[in-house]
């Protein structure tokens, strides 16, 4: 039994305008439970529409009947009987005039996902008029104006600050601060769009959304409690790109030549090693786009699943129902896969299987967390692997960083240091450049990125010293020697083709490969 104490109206003893029973289809009102009641003008010309709702302290139910009539929502509590009945009798059998579901439209997929076309391109005044919804609105219209990649909303005693990530750097965007007081909202209407819990802001919640802006977006959403409130960390993940290329992405001369090899073998393990965001998972992709999809079989576990691909069948991995890393490689071996990419490797498990599969006849990829491609076989040792499993199925790694390049709309020479000199062994009289600062690249001087690398084969001397369990610093001796270009040579030549600053190279790659 529902709760009469407090006074309820019966919708079926008034007399509901047309007007008002417009703005809600029937099949909407039935689904939510909720009848309209009187629609009116308020002095700034946004409307007010007044709807009978069994529980009107619902927030996602106020949420998505402002989506879906554009207009400001004042529930009032019913009897879920009453609003039945007045469902019958003001809407009545033929009734055919409501508009479409706007709300139904724009979901993609109702059990993860939500596009905000409309609201996104809304002008600025009309969003402002709308609380909550028009501030995460307006966040998300400059983040796409000013190329971020992450969203950082941070609640502070005094005020709340949004941050972008543009080309791998924070910034502040003043002009996006609000008041602390509407935080709690702002959050809210963040956890409605991902299907988190709103009543939850004890506990670190995760999820995900789409939107359209125009471009379709992925969004990742991370929320955590903080000192001042939950902290909210978008990623914005675009659906569409073009085709990708080595070239595009910065892995030029013998770095290209050897991943290239590498990645056609029909057997063996590439990793990819480096920190988080130094676009390791971009590089796998980039070698998927390269592969014969309809000739193999190529299937990946990721997580998450950050581009999809045609012809290639992605997993998602659900740590929560027991779908982890190690179990999808299970289930993929069973699918006769010719290539398999492994979002990360994170444990033993994990690692042996992928070190089985490569010696069974299937090419993997996938990436590991160390400094460099030295680190990574020493890594592998360390994380319980046999090392000469390890030996014998590694066919190479390759380790990256992510630099900004120069703004090519105020580029100009730069007169090099001493200490520049001397910490990059710098002897010539090669003409150096870096980006003066415009409007073209919000005084940055840098305006997208590229990736240094090095790659690393596993040659003999390389597969012998990992057996006798050589260190890191062993390891990349053998490499200098050899004469593989480490990330410092890498970045050092593209400062000298004048695509990226010198200290730009001093800044992301901070690894001793001299």
């Amino acid at each position: 039994m529902k709760d009469e104490t407090c006074a309820s109206i019966r919708p079926q003893d008034l007399q509901v305008p047309r007007e008002a029973l417009s703005l809600i289809a029937r099949n909407m009102a039935e689904r939510y439970c909720v009848c309209p009641l009187n629609v009116a003008d308020s002095k700034n010309g946004v409307r007010t529409l007044a709807v009978a709702a069994v529980d009107p302290a619902n927030l996602m139910l106020l949420d998505q009947l402002q989506q879906l009539t554009s207009c400001r929502i004042k529930l009032v509590q019913a009897n879920e009987q009453d609003i039945q009945r007045g469902i019958e009798i003001h809407y009545g059998g033929n009734y055919t005039s409501a508009p479409r579901d706007l709300l139904q439209e724009m979901v993609k997929d109702s059990d993860a996902s939500a596009t905000l076309r409309e609201q996104i391109m809304a002008q600025p005044q009309q969003a402002d008029t709308r609380g909550a919804v028009g501030t995460v609105n307006n966040i998300f219209q400059r983040a796409i104006a000013e190329r971020a990649t992450d969203i950082h909303i941070e609640p502070h005693q005094q005020q709340v600050f949004v941050r972008f990530r543009v080309d791998g750097i924070m910034y502040d965007q003043d002009t996006l601060h609000y008041p602390p007081d509407q935080h709690p909202q702002v959050i809210s209407r963040i956890k409605i769009l991902a299907k988190l819990d709103i009543a939850q802001n004890r506990l670190p919640q995760d999820g995900r959304f789409e939107i359209e802006l125009p471009k379709p977006y992925d969004v990742r959403i991370s929320i955590v409690p903080a000192a001042d409130g939950e902290k909210a960390v978008m990623r914005l993940l675009p659906k569409s790109h073009g085709a990708m290329d080595f070239d595009q992405l910065g892995i030029t001369g013998t770095n290209r030549t050897y991943l290239e090899e590498l990645i056609t073998k029909p057997f063996g393990m590439v990793l990819v090693t480096g920190p988080t965001g130094s676009g390791k998972t971009t590089t796998l992709y980039t070698c998927l786009a390269r592969t014969d999809c309809v000739g193999k079989n190529v299937i990946t576990v990721e997580d998450p699943i950050e581009y999809q691909f045609p012809r290639i069948t992605q997993i998602q991995v659900h740590p929560k129902i027991g779908l982890t890393f190690a179990a999808g490689l299970r289930a993929i071996l069973r699918q006769d896969p010719d290539i398999i990419m492994v979002g990360e490797i994170r444990d033993l498990d994990t690692l042996q299987i992928s070190m089985q599969s490569a010696l069974t006849g299937h090419l993997v990829l996938s990436t590991l967390h160390c400094n460099d491609a030295a680190s990574g076989a020493a890594r592998m040792v360390d994380m319980g692997a046999e090392p000469f499993l390890v030996a014998s199925s590694l066919n190479g790694i390759v380790a990256q960083r992510l630099v900004r390049k120069i703004c090519e709309h105020c580029r100009e020479p730069l007169a090099l240091t001493d200490e520049m000199r001397e910490k990059f062994d710098v002897t010539d009289e090669t003409t150096f450049y870096h980006g003066r600062g415009c409007d073209q690249c919000r005084d940055t001087g840098y305006s997208g990125r590229l990736c240094v690398c090095e790659v690393i084969p596993a040659v003999d001397e390389l597969q012998n010293a990992i057996v006798r369990k050589a260190s890191a610093s062993e390891i990349r001796n053998i490499t200098r020697e050899l004469g593989y270009t480490g990330l410092r040579e890498d970045g050092l030549e593209k400062a000298r083709a004048g695509i990226t600053s010198i200290e730009e190279v001093l800044r992301a790659v901070y690894v001793d490969t001299l």
